[in-house]
């Protein structure tokens, strides 16, 4: 299993894609999943750049895991954004766990988000989930060095062909030490 994390923008759903299509791995977008499950009360939170609550996050995500096919591996793009969803997911059975963390300033990401055009990147909202990430992102990672999951940090301000090379040369690396 690989998760993508990263600030909003960075570039989690675009890497995630590439490398799915380049390992032959199934893709869950979390964001995606939120967006297409969201009734109007989860709508109003997602526009406003705030968390989901993890019992709500969790089931949804757990419902889609078990739709992978068998013995089929995955890729996590955006999850986890808290630290009981670190906790969550570091305990659920996986084989060669790699996070991929990529890494973008806040000042970044906000001229990103400014320019994509989606419902939920209007300016309060893009602040909230800047913020939101900076407050648990240390927290998250430290749940990850704990278990000694290999957590590779790439530079997100490149070019999506560069920061997907970075990826996979990393990937490659850490196969041939296995």
């Amino acid at each position: 299993m690989i998760i993508f994390l990263g600030i909003a923008g960075a570039g989690k759903t675009e890497q995630s894609k590439l490398l799915a299509g380049e390992l032959n791995y199934y893709r869950i977008s979390v964001g995606q999943l939120l967006r297409d499950n969201a009734n109007a009360d989860l709508k109003y939170v997602l526009d406003k750049g705030e968390l989901i609550d993890d019992e709500i996050v969790i089931p949804i995500l757990e419902k889609h895991i078990a739709k992978v096919p068998p013995g089929k591996d995955y890729i996590i793009d955006g999850f986890p954004r808290t630290l009981n969803e670190a906790i969550w997911i570091t305990n659920r059975p996986h084989k060669d766990l790699v996070v991929i963390q990529i890494v973008l300033t806040p000042e970044e990401a906000y001229e990103r988000l400014k320019t994509r055009n989606r419902a939920d990147d209007n300016d309060q909202a893009i602040k909230k989930r800047i913020y939101e990430y900076e407050e648990f992102i240390d927290s998250i990672l430290h749940i990850f060095k704990e278990k000694n999951i290999t957590i590779i940090s790439i530079d997100g301000s490149r070019g999506i062909q560069d920061v997907h090379d970075q990826i996979i040369r990393r990937i490659k690396t850490i196969r041939r030490k296995s």
